[in-house]
């Protein structure tokens, strides 16, 4: 999956995580870790509609005081946070990025650099969300398209500043930037970073392959148009999708809890794609074994507590992982008490027909017969031969 970032409008922090919120991305889980992690804020997002259509805006807020954070303390917390081992580096690889270029600015060692400017609460949030918002939406690759080039001045802490302001001016070097008339900030340092770090090149528009969403975050300022994030499967990826792996082993539950638990998992909204337990022997010859939910990445969140939920474990594992999926469609089959529900799928260019286990369920109860009688059942509602049911 590719995620394109239309930047003609500018790019930010706060715009990049209200664009994926607006490609679907649901933040709440994220803002759970950074509260587990000891930093009390409240990512709030909202509809917005501006001339350049539909989208949403962020906002970061916190009630406490802040001190002032180094490159350092940002990392620190980063590896505090429960995240997937390429969200946190690329989150890192940002910050450090960051740093570099405010060092620079300031003509100070990194290790003195401080987000006075840039805000370290709302940077970090912006940052990780970033990161961990791609991952959930199952974004391998990343385009962004050329930077506006803008003039103007800024106030700040160190006086009037010309734009783009020295951070951010060293961020997009050896970058494709294209003039516009704008005397007011586009690119931020944050959004300049982020587009260093995550973005893997270039281009004027979009490649070759089907939209599958489009997001539109807008700034705190009242400009018409925002950041565009288009959610593009390649022609490459066709039948390919990114799926999440829920699992952990399990030896406290009764037979009766663990059958409860996996009934109530199946019936969360949304459900899960699979559900699979694997018998087997834990830790100190217990028996027990393993419970595995599949789901699809923008639902993880929701199932990780549902899991916990269901099961009191103590740890949960996610895995990112690539399934290759048929094409397939709703059908019915004719049966001996009427038409079946059934999916029809291709295979190697063969289309095949499978009835639905709850369609046989239903059927079989209709007759009075078990299941394995419903598929040998021959006798047709026309009372013509009918082949066995098949799956």
């Amino acid at each position: 999956m590719l995620v394109y970032f239309d930047c003609r409008a500018g790019i930010s922090g706060d715009m990049t995580l209200a664009a994926l919120a607006h490609l679907g991305i649901d933040f709440k889980p994220l803002q759970e870790m950074f509260h587990a992690a000891g930093i009390a804020c409240t990512l709030e997002l909202f509809p917005e509609v501006r001339a350049a259509g539909p989208g949403m805006r962020a906002d970061v807020r916190w009630e406490d005081p802040q001190p002032l954070r180094h490159p350092a303390d940002l990392a620190r917390i980063i590896r505090l946070l429960p995240l997937e081992d390429d969200v946190r580096e690329r989150a890192l690889a940002v910050v450090d990025a960051l740093a570099q270029a405010e060092a620079h600015a300031h003509g100070i060692a990194v290790e003195e650099v401080h987000f006075h400017e840039v805000g370290a609460i709302d940077t970090l949030v912006d940052i990780v969300g970033a990161a961990w918002g791609l991952h959930r939406i199952g974004a391998t690759r990343v385009i962004a398209s050329p930077l506006p080039w803008f003039s103007g001045v800024v106030e700040c802490e160190h006086g009037t500043l010309s734009l783009p302001a020295p951070a951010t001016a060293f961020l997009m070097r050896n970058k494709p930037c294209v003039p516009s008339a704008a005397t007011e900030e586009l690119v931020t340092p944050t959004g300049a970073a982020l587009v260093h770090v995550l973005a893997q090149s270039h281009a004027q528009c979009p490649p070759a392959g089907a939209l599958l969403a489009l997001g539109t975050g807008y700034g705190s300022r009242p400009a018409p148009a925002g950041l565009r994030a288009c959610l593009i499967r390649l022609p490459s990826e066709e039948g390919l999708e990114q799926v999440t792996l829920l699992e952990t082993h399990i030896d406290h539950l009764s037979g009766e809890d663990l059958g409860s638990a996996v009934t109530a998992i199946g019936a969360s909204d949304p459900a899960p794609l699979d559900i699979l337990w694997l018998p087997g022997l834990t830790k100190k010859n217990r028996p027990g074994g393993c419970l595995r939910v599949l789901c699809r990445p923008e639902h993880a969140g929701t199932l990780t507590t549902a899991l916990f939920r269901h099961t009191h474990s103590l740890g949960i594992r996610r895995q990112q992982m690539e399934r290759v999926v048929l094409p397939r469609a709703a059908a019915t089959l004719p049966g001996p008490a009427g038409p079946l529900r059934a999916k029809s799928y291709l295979l190697e260019g063969q289309e095949y027909l499978r009835p639905e286990q709850d369609a046989l369920d239903d059927a079989a109860h209709e007759l009075g017969l078990g299941v394995p009688g419903l598929r040998l059942a021959r006798s047709g509602s026309d009372g013509g031969e009918k082949p066995p049911l098949q799956d």
